[in-house]
């Protein structure tokens, strides 16, 4: 069979499909996530004891409505990171763009050949793998704000993991 033939998409590989883009927009939502968490930290609390948990959750929750567009934007004009990580999440909106808004035009016909499956899984995989990535940097960034401020972020991150195990069920 010839490398661009044309066929049918299998099930197996539609469901694939649905799988990754649903993956790739469940990662963007972590990096969206983090940060929505560093602009409340960085922009609106600033410093410890500034704003009460009640306070500090109000303003969490009115920037989660922000879109990685809106975040991009602050994170630019208030230069919450640097010129490195802001260009990696300029790029990774761009994908996010792609993924969200143009990858059926753009790529729908191109499932029907080999090349155009494997760019499209490809592409849906880079996608996901740089969202793990960002969400890791950015939580760096949290922790050497926090740590700037006098934050115990060992200690911090014992209190989540325990958190998070318990909403697994985990009793620790």
């Amino acid at each position: 069979m010839a490398k661009n033939s044309h066929r049918q998409v299998t099930s197996e590989e539609l469901d694939a499909l649905y799988r990754g883009i649903g993956r790739g927009v469940w990662s963007l939502q972590y990096v969206e996530d983090a940060l929505q968490m560093l602009i409340t930290l960085k922009v609106d609390i600033k410093t410890p004891g500034r704003v009460n948990l009640s306070q500090g959750k109000v303003l969490l929750a009115k920037h989660r409505r922000n879109t990685l567009g809106t975040s991009l934007k602050i994170i630019r004009e208030q230069s919450l990171v640097g010129p490195h990580l802001l260009e990696r999440l300029s790029a990774f909106k761009e994908e996010r763009d792609w993924l969200v808004h143009r990858s059926q035009q753009s790529h729908g016909d191109l499932l029907y050949t080999d090349a155009g499956r494997a760019e499209m899984f490809t592409r849906l995989e880079s996608f996901d793998t740089e969202a793990g990535l960002l969400q890791t940097e950015i939580l760096g960034e949290i922790d050497k704000f926090a740590a700037s401020q006098g934050a115990n972020v060992a200690a911090a991150r014992v209190m989540a993991a325990s958190n998070v195990g318990r909403m697994r069920g985990k009793l620790t």
